[in-house]
């Protein structure tokens, strides 16, 4: 649903830059398609929305704020609190946090708990008890596909196998969560940033193990998501991500260069330093 003040946003902008509806268009989109935003009739891609931004001088966060953060609107649990905290790469005090959950948890909790665990491992590059906590995610979930934690102990088993070179065993895991999902099914228990998580990491996967029109599908899925549940997790990381799936293609330049320009923009307005850095910038 796209959020009733983003057109009068757009329009504000617009007329305080004296612009017409056919000068924001310009190189964007049609005049017809501004009109409609503004008249909140349609909502905008994702890339057309940023080079809107980019034209009027908006960051994402003057027209996401409200929908971008709509999880934190409902309760979380001090699990849910963590694991954010530990796929956004936010760790500090992470052990004194999960120790104190210790002895409190029900069984339905474990597969949450054993996740971060795994994860944490996975970070410390401790890949032997990585695995094992992982293994423990797959038994609490019996394996299930509508499971979002079975997807990412998969996704997370792989990548314990690629920091070791290990790129077949990384492979196997990263097929089974392809071949578990497609875009039409239903994870009942997943957020929006576990599933862009797990896009954005098989496609920054794929792209090292250099399988690129296979990262290129999962930055793909990864977009077309953010734009239909209107949230703007890892959009920096997938479109650079999907550049550099282009990057070699010579009939994709254009497209190439799109995705790695939102990326530029996405990631100085997150103020993302390690993509910065990966970009050379």
């Amino acid at each position: 649903m796209l959020p009733l003040f983003l057109g009068s946003i757009i329009y504000n902008k617009r007329r305080e830059m004296n612009l017409t509806q056919i000068e924001l268009a310009n190189d964007i989109c049609t005049q017809n398609t501004i009109s409609k935003i503004e008249k909140h009739n349609i909502a905008p891609t994702v890339n057309i929305l940023i080079k809107i931004c980019l034209k009027l001088g908006l960051t994402l966060n003057d027209v996401f704020s409200d929908f971008s953060s709509k999880s934190s609107a409902k309760e979380e649990s001090i699990l849910d609190e963590i694991e954010r905290d530990v796929l956004l790469k936010q760790t500090s005090s992470i052990d004194e946090r999960m120790s104190s959950l210790e002895g409190k948890l029900s069984n339905n909790d474990m597969k949450q708990y054993e996740l971060i665990r795994g994860v944490v491992d996975y970070s410390n590059d401790n890949y032997d008890v990585s695995l094992f906590n992982l293994d423990k995610v797959l038994q609490f979930t019996k394996s299930a596909n509508d499971d979002v934690y079975t997807l990412l102990a998969y996704l997370f088993k792989g990548l314990n196998y690629l920091g070791q070179e290990h790129n077949d065993r990384a492979q196997y895991y990263f097929q089974m969560i392809d071949d578990s999902v497609d875009e039409d099914s239903k994870l009942s228990n997943a957020s929006d940033l576990e599933i862009l998580f797990i896009c954005k990491t098989l496609a920054a996967s794929y792209n090292e193990m250099n399988l690129p029109k296979e990262s290129f599908g999962f930055s793909q899925c990864g977009l077309r998501f953010a734009h239909s549940e209107h949230v703007s997790y890892f959009l920096d990381e997938l479109n650079y991500q999907a550049a550099l799936a282009l990057k070699d293609d010579k009939d994709e330049k254009q497209n190439y260069e799109d995705h790695y320009n939102l990326a530029l923009y996405l990631a100085k307005s997150n103020k993302n330093d390690s993509l910065l850095a990966k970009m050379n910038l």
